[in-house]
């Protein structure tokens, strides 16, 4: 080959040298072209997608909290709703307030820290102020009835029942029940058992409490009584603790009792008033008086602070049966409001708490509507008392 050949042979290699090297090149500055613009794609992407997602998050939150108001709208027009309803349900012609006086069969400072928790149940069942007042002794009660210091009246004794209708123009609503029964007793203690038992005390089995002359027997039956009538003859001359002289089981009825034992119940013992059951028992626990009488099991309120009550204070005696105490209202009081107490009352006893108060306050297990002549007993009672006692 001559010269003039090799030279334009390496000629066109340089050329078709450089055409591929043009062609290198090309495709090299493309993919990088194509590689940065799909990274900006991709970055415009997430950036949409965050800006997507925080969009989603910013509504989510303002769907919530949209929620939240709108709850707390649908709560108060609630709220609202339900203090209307309150105010619409209570009659025009209730007051807006009424007080709760209750009968101190106990000490009172005990009882007025009892009391109002039961005021304060009254007062959520009805939607109107009530108050608790406890008077510093039974005829208290019973003033305050009368004198319109008090709208209703708790706890009362068969005699404030009646006293309260005759003497104060009261209506009668609630009877309390134990132990299933409406009726209860006087007990007669003593802590002399060598005179007034004329067998030896026995112990009843759940509570250790001492019992004598056939009590224990009649095993909690009011209707059993009278029982150990005959030794109350042993009673004269000597110091009786009563409760109050207008307790029906703690002075009425065990003075009558004294009476037809042949004991003049005023000059022929030495009468001490205690002011309560609970306080009739410890003056006798305390060798304050040799003898007492309280309802039926009185010691129970004295069992947490003196624990051998029930072995130095020995039961020897039981009364006839007594119709139990209850709830009365002030005769002036508006209809609808007088069934609405007695249904409030009720209520009160069925739940749990209410239940324990009443029974912290009276022993109570239940109450149920009252028929007013059960109290026949007890008017007639007050005659022969009255006659008694002049």
């Amino acid at each position: 080959m001559n010269r003039r050949n090799l030279v334009a042979l390496g000629a066109a290699g340089a050329l078709v040298l450089a055409a591929c090297g043009s062609d290198d090149d090309s495709s090299s500055e493309t993919d990088t072209t194509e590689a940065s613009s799909d990274t900006e794609a991709a970055e415009e992407e997430a950036a949409t997608t965050e800006a997507m997602e925080e969009e989603s998050e910013t509504t989510e939150a303002m769907e919530e909290e949209s929620d939240t108001t709108e709850a707390m709208e649908e709560e108060t027009e609630s709220t609202e709703a339900a203090g209307e309803e309150s105010a619409a349900e209570t009659p025009e012609d209730w007051p807006d307030d009424i007080v709760f006086t209750l009968t101190p069969s106990q000490e009172t400072g005990g009882l007025i820290e009892t009391a109002q928790p039961l005021a304060d149940m009254l007062a959520d069942e009805l939607g109107i102020g009530v108050e608790a007042l406890v008077p510093t002794d039974y005829a208290g009660v019973i003033v305050a009835l009368e004198s319109g210091q008090a709208q209703v009246a708790g706890g009362l004794g068969p005699r404030q029942m009646v006293q309260s209708e005759e003497q104060a123009g009261a209506e009668l609503i609630l009877q309390s029940e134990r132990f299933g029964s409406l009726l209860y007793v006087t007990q007669w203690f003593t802590n002399d058992p060598d005179t007034y038992c004329e067998d030896e005390p026995v112990a009843d089995e759940e509570s250790g409490y001492l019992f004598c002359n056939g009590v224990l027997d009649a095993d909690g039956d009011a209707s059993l009584g009278p029982i150990g009538q005959d030794q109350l003859t042993n009673v004269e001359g000597q110091t009786v603790a009563f409760v109050d002289q207008g307790s029906t089981s703690g002075y009425a009825i065990p003075a009558l009792q004294l009476s037809e034992a042949g004991v003049d119940p005023i000059d022929g013992i030495d009468a001490l008033f205690a002011g309560g059951h609970d306080t009739a028992v410890q003056a006798v626990y305390d060798g304050d008086a040799a003898v007492g009488v309280s309802f039926n099991d009185a010691r129970d309120e004295l069992v947490e602070q003196v624990p051998d009550v029930g072995e130095q204070v020995v039961v020897f005696g039981w009364s006839g049966p007594i119709p139990n105490d209850g709830f009365a209202v002030a005769g002036d009081l508006p209809d609808s409001l007088v069934t609405a107490i007695s249904d409030a009352f009720v209520a009160i006893a069925g739940t749990e708490e209410g239940a324990a108060v009443l029974s912290e306050l009276y022993s109570i297990d239940d109450l149920v509507p009252v028929n007013s002549a059960d109290y026949d007993v007890i008017r007639d009672l007050e005659t022969e008392l009255g006659d008694v006692l002049e």
